[in-house]
């Protein structure tokens, strides 16, 4: 079950009914849970006060997430942070969060979480403004070598009320034709080309990076570590299904 954090006194009530429902399985749906210390340890405060026995996925931005924060969210029950990692370079993610950009260095980040005892949903964007071939594929390989729990590889994708829809507005981008094709793993997904890359080299780069860190014995291996060999054994047959893109001719 998922919910919106809103205030800390409605979370608060929101805890409460899930709690007294029995509902243990959690996914706070706000990419931007770990950015207020005020908001979420207040709410962590709270969580491990009552006892409440939760597992929780939440999300973070790389540049909001510390080391101080990942104790008090661990005890409130968080085993997943979908941490926002985008790009590892740092000349691309300047250029996405501009004024607001704080360097970070990722792979310290992902260790500090690791020793917290939260699992991490590392999140990617290929095909952001100025990618190449070259740099989309310095980030798979950044994922590869520095493996979190599960990977979502994503296309960059001009969402209405984006600065990047907007941005495709005024350069005449293709754009979907139904809300469909704002889906990632849609047949109908029209992902966003840039300067360098057309959209289906940047669709085909994407699935591909997905099957490669999906199938590798080392990741399959810390899978089976982890969560057991009927999670390793739920990914190879899912690796097996071949999503068919419409851009890409299927």
């Amino acid at each position: 079950m998922s919910f919106d954090t809103g205030t800390p006194i409605s979370s608060s009530t929101s805890l409460i009914i899930l709690q007294s429902k029995g509902v243990r399985n959690i996914k706070i749906a706000d990419e931007l849970f770990v950015l207020n210390p005020r908001h979420f340890l207040r709410i962590a405060e709270l969580i491990e006060s009552r006892g409440y026995d939760f597992n929780i996925w939440a999300y973070s931005r790389v540049d909001t997430c510390k080391p101080e924060y990942l104790e008090p969210l661990a005890r409130a029950g968080i085993k997943w942070l979908g941490l926002g990692i985008e790009n590892p370079s740092t000349t691309i993610r300047k250029q996405i969060h501009k004024g607001g950009f704080i360097d970070v260095k990722i792979t310290d980040l992902i260790r500090w979480i690791r020793d917290a005892g939260i699992n991490i949903g590392g999140n990617y964007i290929f095909g952001l403004p100025d990618d190449t071939q070259a740099s989309m594929s310095e980030t798979l390989e950044f994922s590869l070598a520095n493996k979190t729990e599960m990977v979502n590889y994503y296309c960059a994708m001009a969402y209405p009320g984006s600065p990047l829809y907007r941005q495709a507005i005024e350069t005449s981008q293709k754009l979907p034709d139904t809300y469909a094709g704002y889906s990632q793993h849609a047949y109908e997904t029209q992902n966003l080309a840039n300067s360098n890359l057309k959209a289906e080299e940047i669709l085909r780069f994407r699935d591909a990076a997905w099957t490669k860190y999906n199938t590798d014995p080392n990741y399959l291996q810390l899978l089976e570590n982890k969560f057991g060999t009927h999670a390793r054994q739920n990914l190879e047959d899912a690796s097996k299904i071949m999503l068919k893109r419409k851009i890409l001719g299927d």
